[in-house]
C-alpha cells in the first residue's frame, strides 16, 4: 500500500484499545510519549467511550503527530485490537506493540525488546511484568542481554512461565507474525492466550528480556478483579482445548505440557465457581468442568501426567471426593473474582 505523502511512517505501532479509560489513560499516553525509542507511533482506538475519553484521543492526536485517534462504535477489545492492527499496516509499521489503557510502560520497553528481537533475529520480544495500585514502581535499568528461547521452549513458557504470560501487553511481535484473525479470534477471555499461542507457533523462537517492562495497573475495574459471566468459563475452557489440539507433532512433551495445561485449567475453573457465592448461575459449567476433571483423574496424559503440579492433583481429587469440603476451602482461601 502507498503512503499519501504527508503520512507519517513507523517503525514500531503501539496499539491501545480504549473504552472509559479516562482515569488513566493520560498516564498511559505519558508513558508512551516518554519512549527512549523514538521512531514509533501510537494507535489509540477509542471503542464507544462515553467517559471523555474520547476527547483525549484526540487531544493526544493533535498534540503529538506520533499519536493516531481512530473512533468505532463499542466492539469489544479484540475488535479494537484488530482495527489499530490495520491502521498499523496502513502506517507501514515494521513491529507491533499494545498496551493497555490503564497501564504504563517502562521508558525503555519498546527499546529493549526491539534491539532483542532484531539482534536476535527473530520476529518476537518479550519481558517480565509487575503490577501496582497506586503510585507506579521505579524503573530499573534495563538491560542490554536478553535470553532466546528457541522452539519449543519459547511455546512452553507461555503455557508454564509467568514471566512471559499470556498476555499481548508484554510484548514485540513483527508485524507479520500477528494478524487480524489470530486477535479477533471469536473469544471474549483467554483472547489473547489464543492470540499468542498461534503467534509463538509461527514463531522460531522468542527473545526474552529479564525486567519489568510493563506495569499492570490493579484497580476495581480492571480484568483481574472484574466478575466473570459464565460465558468466561466457557471461553477459557475452550481456548485451553484448542491449545492441546493445535500441538505440532514433532514435539511429544510440548503435548505432555498442553495436556497439562488444559487439566489444570478445568480444576482452576471449578474453583472459580467455588468461591462465588453466586456458584448456583454456572450449574452446566460445573457440571461439564466436573466430568472432564472425573474422566481425566486416572489418565497418564490428564490427571498423572508428571507435568501437572501436585496442588492441582490434589485439587482435582478434592473436586470430585470431597466436594462441599474443598468449596469451603475455595470460598475461604480464595478471595479474587468472589
Amino acid at each position: 500500500m502507498m503512503l499519501e505523502p504527508d503520512t507519517p511512517r513507523c517503525e514500531v505501532a503501539v496499539i491501545v484499545p480504549v473504552h472509559n479509560g479516562a482515569a488513566y489513560l493520560p498516564d498511559c499516553l505519558a508513558a508512551i510519549a516518554a519512549q527512549s525509542l523514538h521512531d514509533f507511533c501510537c494507535i489509540l482506538v477509542d471503542d464507544g467511550s462515553t467517559d471523555g475519553s474520547s476527547a483525549l484521543c484526540d487531544e493526544a492526536a493533535a498534540n503529538d503527530p506520533r499519536f493516531v485517534a481512530l473512533h468505532q462504535p463499542r466492539s469489544g477489545v479484540s475488535a479494537a485490537r484488530t482495527a489499530g492492527v490495520r491502521r498499523a499496516r496502513e502506517l507501514g509499521a515494521i513491529w507491533l506493540a499494545f498496551c493497555d489503557a490503564d497501564d504504563r510502560y517502562h521508558p525503555d520497553f519498546l527499546r529493549t525488546l526491539h534491539h532483542a528481537a532484531q539482534d536476535a533475529a527473530l520476529p518476537l520480544a518479550c519481558c517480565r511484568y509487575d503490577t501496582f495500585t497506586g503510585a507506579p514502581p521505579a524503573d530499573a535499568a534495563a538491560p542490554e542481554a536478553y535470553r532466546v528461547l528457541a522452539a519449543p521452549a519459547h511455546l512452553e513458557a507461555l503455557l508454564r512461565d509467568h514471566a512471559v504470560d499470556y498476555g499481548l501487553w508484554n510484548k514485540l511481535y513483527a508485524a507479520g507474525l500477528l494478524t487480524e484473525e489470530m486477535l479477533d479470534n471469536g473469544l471474549a477471555y483467554n483472547e489473547d492466550l489464543l492470540a499468542n499461542w498461534r503467534a509463538f507457533l509461527r514463531a522460531k523462537g522468542c527473545a526474552f528480556c529479564d525486567f519489568a517492562g510493563y506495569h499492570y495497573r490493579q484497580h476495581a475495574e480492571s480484568a483481574t478483579h472484574r466478575a466473570l459471566p459464565p460465558q468466561s468459563i466457557d471461553d477459557q475452557r475452550r481456548a485451553a482445548a484448542l491449545i492441546r489440539g493445535d500441538v505440532p507433532a514433532q514435539w511429544p512433551e510440548l503435548q505432555q505440557t498442553a495436556n497439562a495445561f488444559y487439566y489444570e485449567k478445568l480444576v482452576y475453573l471449578a474453583s472459580m465457581i467455588h468461591r462465588r457465592a453466586d456458584a448456583d448461575a454456572y450449574r452446566v459449567q460445573l457440571g461439564e468442568l466436573n466430568i472432564g476433571i472425573t474422566a481425566g483423574l486416572k489418565d497418564p496424559q490428564l490427571g498423572r501426567n508428571p507435568r501437572l503440579p501436585f496442588a492441582i492433583r490434589a485439587a482435582a481429587w478434592a473436586t470430585v471426593h470431597a466436594p462441599r469440603l474443598w468449596r469451603r476451602i475455595c470460598r475461604k482461601f480464595l478471595k479474587d473474582r468472589q
